[in-house]
């Protein structure tokens, strides 16, 4: 499998709001202070473990 070029994992990471792509797909997300929580799409969550860092663009589960 092909890699990702860096020069367009940086592109993708200006270009593309993590938070709208999440509601976008179907994740209710909730302010916690600076971040965002919600349920993570890629596994089967019961509480949220999704936390999404607008500021910075990142996101961890």
């Amino acid at each position: 499998m092909a890699r990702i070029e860096e020069e367009e994992v940086e592109r993708l990471k200006r270009e593309v709001s993590l938070e709208r792509l999440a509601e976008a797909r179907g994740v209710k997300l909730v302010r916690h202070g600076a971040d965002l929580i919600g349920l993570c799409p890629f596994h089967e969550d019961h509480s949220p473990s999704l936390v999404i860092s607008p500021k910075k663009n990142l996101w961890n589960c």
